[in-house]
């Protein structure tokens, strides 16, 4: 497939209609940016967000809240990303007097990607064929480096064929660019959390690039993350809590950052009594095996049950991957409720200080969706040392 590099319905040429001027910052544009922990990341490695294009409505509330203290304006668009016209995201780069971004970045839909939606594991799904989308606007934009980020399945995903795809849509590019790919874990940068994710880095030619070294040989804990977080009840509705604790180390004292003494985000979904004497059942790092067959007399077939539903989490371990903690059941490690929004989002590395927005459930989507900002910052930084800014 040909990436084109007409605007369909844009101007061409547009990209370089300013020069550069000299600054210390890089620019970046967020693509499917979902609640922002991609940006997030960038952000705290020095970076400045032009613009970040999401379709969902609750995480653009989620992105405007958190970007409303943003010392430079962030263009939050609300338009799919196959639909945003190119002129908008070069006006977001002029804006920060810049003529085209440093970065264009982006993580397309993943569930599609992933084993765990064996349903919708092939490219008849839409969804899987966003990256081209992506790519569509690699061309027109002409960064210096591009970041996609997916599950680790990604590279792998139809026998490698998507991953190929990329590398050959890459060299078609206006600019020339070297690809470089890995599986990075994101215990391995200060997460709380077994994640493994993909990141496919493509560079300018002439600029050099690795990933980063891991910087956490010992691995945070779920405890070590939240262990200071308030004690709720089974459907938790008080979105604003106090502190349980002060903070107990040096990971909690990060989190809580310019907070207080209070913590949003505290809601719990609320589980029906057959589910709560299902928890009593089940010990850390358990999970729905060790419920007694009479409690799980309408499933079905238990037998075809993921291994992750109904787990208690460990908590002198890092967490499993905070996929959707409602729809998996995920179990808090001593409180027999599942986990709350704001305990999910310290495990994802979020700071106390990002507030969500929405509906519950949409909570607690996004920040299932989300790339832990401290694994994004790692990546980021390594982008940077490669950009030499």
């Amino acid at each position: 497939m040909a990436v084109s590099t007409a605007a369909r319905g844009r101007e061409a040429g547009t990209v370089h209609v300013l020069s550069e001027v000299s600054r210390q910052w890089p620019v970046v544009i967020d693509l499917f940016a979902g609640a922002g922990g991609l940006s997030q990341g960038f952000t705290d490695a020095g970076f400045r967000v032009a613009a970040a294009v999401e379709s969902d409505k609750w995480a653009i509330m989620t992105q405007t809240a958190n970007h409303a203290e943003s010392d430079e304006p962030v263009d939050v668009i609300s338009i799919p990303v196959q639909s945003v016209p190119v002129v908008r995201l070069v006006d977001a780069c002029k804006t920060l007097r810049v003529a085209r971004p440093d970065v264009l970045m982006g993580g397309p839909p993943c569930q599609g990607f992933s084993r765990a939606n064996m349903r919708t594991r092939s490219m008849e799904n839409p969804d899987n064929c966003l990256f081209r989308e992506f790519l569509k606007l690699v061309s027109e934009l002409r960064p210096r480096v591009v970041v996609l980020e997916n599950v680790a399945d990604f590279a792998k995903f139809n026998g490698g064929a998507v991953a190929d795809e990329i590398r050959e849509l890459l060299r078609s590019m206006p600019v020339q660019y070297d690809l470089h790919f890995e599986v990075l874990c994101a215990a391995h940068y200060g997460v709380p959390q077994r994640r493994n994710r993909v990141f496919f880095v493509a560079v300018e030619s002439g600029l050099a690039f690795s990933f980063p070294e891991p910087t956490h040989s010992k691995p945070i804990t779920l405890w070590d993350a939240i262990s200071d977080l308030p004690q709720l009840p089974n459907g938790n509705v008080q979105d604003v809590c106090k502190y349980t604790l002060p903070p107990q180390n040096e990971y909690q004292k990060a989190m809580r950052a310019n907070c207080g003494e209070t913590v949003t985000n505290n809601m719990v979904s609320r589980n029906g009594e057959l589910v709560m004497r299902r928890y009593g059942h089940i010990k850390q790092g358990q999970n729905w095996e060790s419920i007694p067959d009479e409690l799980m007399a309408n499933y079905a077939d238990k037998s075809r049950t993921h291994h992750w539903i109904y787990l208690r989490l460990k908590q002198n371990e890092p967490s499993v991957t905070i996929t959707h903690f409602r729809k998996s059941m995920l179990i808090h490690p001593n409180q027999d409720r599942g986990l709350s929004v704001r305990e999910a989002a310290r495990i994802q590395s979020f700071r106390d200080s990002f507030v969500f927005c929405g509906p519950l459930m949409h909570q607690q989507q996004q920040v299932a969706n989300a790339v832990p900002p401290l694994l994004a910052q790692a990546v980021a930084r390594s982008v940077r040392e490669s950009l030499g800014m």
